[in-house]
């Protein structure tokens, strides 16, 4: 075969490549993936509701797999324990002031924040009893009618940490531990000034 006859072929494979980079850099809308969370934690919120408000948690990196990023409409968990599954659906976000969720973009290189969560429904008391509890961070985006799982965690909460008498200071954290693969827990209780959206009366 001569030169002549493969500078077609080369030129159909070449073609065919950039058109490949093309899509996979710049027209691959690609989704929202998220790391796994440094750290979970359970207390509960008092904004002068009727009850307290129970409240999750935690640290994580949510980053798009495509070039152009993604926008996140609305960021919840299900929370299932035993019988009982709700929906921790109002979102809070950032590291020092926490801001309601109203969207969110999300980079290539990914957002690194805490996500606080309460429940959808302020007049429900949601009790963090003993049990295991199963969680699973949904996001909503833009664009898109179907819901993404970005990852679903499986904790123990130790019996009897709060019951009819809930101290504001009492939280329940979940640390990762990369070499056991597991969520280690550990009961503190953090007195002291908390962020005027949590907890005005701190």
């Amino acid at each position: 075969m001569a030169l002549t006859d493969l500078s077609p072929i080369v030129s159909t494979v070449a073609l065919a490549v950039s058109l490949f980079t093309l899509w996979f850099t710049v027209l691959r809308r690609g989704t929202v993936r998220s790391t796994h969370p440094s750290f979970i934690a359970f207390r509960y919120d008092f904004v002068g509701k009727r009850v307290p408000q129970a409240k999750i948690f935690f640290r994580a990196l949510l980053f798009s797999t495509g070039k152009r990023g993604q926008v996140i409409e609305s960021l919840f968990l299900r929370v299932r324990e035993g019988s009982r599954q709700s929906e921790f659906s109002f979102w809070g976000l950032g590291d020092k002031d926490i801001i309601r969720g109203s969207g969110l973009f999300v980079p290539e290189t990914g957002v690194a924040t805490n996500h606080h969560f309460n429940p959808v429904d302020p007049e429900a008391m949601f009790l963090f009893s003993g049990g295991s509890y199963s969680l699973e961070l949904v996001a909503k985006l833009v664009g898109r009618e179907r819901l993404v799982s970005l990852w679903n965690v499986a904790l123990e909460m130790p019996a009897g940490v709060f019951g009819p008498t809930i101290a504001r200071e009492t939280a329940v954290f979940y640390s990762w531990s990369p070499e056991q693969r597991r969520y280690v827990a550990s009961i503190e209780n953090r007195s002291g000034s908390v962020h005027a959206l949590s907890d005005p009366q701190g």
